[in-house]
Order: C-alpha cells, then structure tokens, then sequence
C-alpha cells in the first residue's frame, strides 16, 4: 500500500506542537489512486445506523451517522490502518523520547458514513477509554470537522481536511495536555466517508 502523500508532510515536531495548542491537526494522507479505490470499497458497504440521541441533559449528543466495522482480512482498510500505524510509530521513534506511556498501536477501527444533508455529530469527546492519538482518515465526501470549547460549540476551529487528509487528535495521555477535545461534524454537502483508527485502554490502567 503506497500511502506517499503523507509522508513528506508529516513533521511530527509540528504537529505536536499543534495537538498541544489545538487539540486536532491534518496532513495530507492518501494519493489519489489509493483513496479512489478505498471509496470504492467504502460505498459497496451496508451501513449500521446509529442511535440519534446519546447521552442524557447536559451532556446529550445528536448525530445522524451510520458505522461498519466487519473487515475482511482482504480488505484495503485493513492495510491502511496498517500503514497508519508503521507511519505514526516511525514518526514517534525520531523524538528525543517517547511520549506515551504506553507503545502506540491501533486496534479500534470503524467506518463512518455521514449522508448527505444530515446533521453529523454535535460537539462531543472521545471516551476516555481511547488514548494517546486519535486518526480519522477522510476517504471521500465533503463535511466541516471542528474543535471547539465545549458542549455549545463557542470558540470553534475548522480543521480543513479534504478528502485523502488524516485528522490528528490527541487523546489521554497525550503529553502537554491532559483534556480530550470537544469536536463535531457539520455542512455534510455530500456523503462523508472516514475511517477512525484508535487505540484502547490497557484493561489494567485506570482512566483519569
């Protein structure tokens, strides 16, 4: 798998420094050829659509957004979490020390699928059970992925990440920072495709 594009732009000095200040970041991830043929696969899918409302009072959560995760060993998303992992993990290993207490690896991984005109996903963080750096890679589609403050959305950054671009976000245990950002998906124009790569929570560590 030829995943090129990312790698003259991924400067992982930079993008830290921006994970710390903003909370996400982009780069460029896929050529074109590659991403072509992941959206390919991504539309052949039956999509499981997902409960609306999550969540209760303050912290309720809407979303319109369906969700695959039954992956052939064949498939091209197993290999580009693959290449996801061995890009990152290189990345990791030229800093002066390693960051995470625990090795990175990414052993969570679902497809997104945002129709078009639907609402997305309000603003909302990641479960604490995900740690140290967070991938969603956009495989087609078009949508507005922000960072923001808190539950309302106010203080809203835009992360422009077109398709074929990796969003970035840190997660607990991200050094230099210690919350999970508040993010949300909007303006789905035309169906949205991505794929989110995770990594969990050894069972023995406690969450903060």
């Amino acid at each position: 798998m030829n995943t090129l594009a990312a790698l003259e732009r991924f400067d992982i000095d930079e993008i830290f420094r921006r994970l710390i200040s903003v909370g996400a970041t982009s780069v460029p991830f896929l050529n074109a050829n590659l991403r072509a043929s992941l959206l390919r696969e991504a539309v052949g899918y039956s999509y499981k659509r997902e409960a609306e409302i999550v969540g209760s009072g303050e912290r309720t959560v809407r979303q319109q957004v369906g969700s695959f995760e039954d992956f052939t060993d064949s498939s091209e998303f197993i290999r580009l979490r693959t290449s996801f992992e061995g890009l990152v993990s290189s990345a990791l290993a030229t800093l002066a020390g390693y960051p995470f207490a625990t090795p990175f690896r990414v052993d969570s991984m679902i497809l997104n699928k945002y129709e078009a005109g639907s609402l997305g996903i309000t603003p909302h963080r990641d479960r604490a059970r995900y740690i140290n750096l967070i991938g969603i890679v956009v495989i087609g589609g078009s949508g507005q992925f922000q960072i923001c403050q808190d539950r309302s959305g106010s203080d809203a950054t835009e992360i422009a990440a077109p398709p074929g671009h990796a969003i970035l976000m840190r997660a607990p245990g991200f050094p230099g920072a210690g919350d999970r950002p508040f993010h949300c998906v909007s303006h789905i124009r035309e169906s949205r495709y991505t794929l989110v790569l995770r990594q969990r929570r050894p069972s023995s560590v406690t969450a903060p």
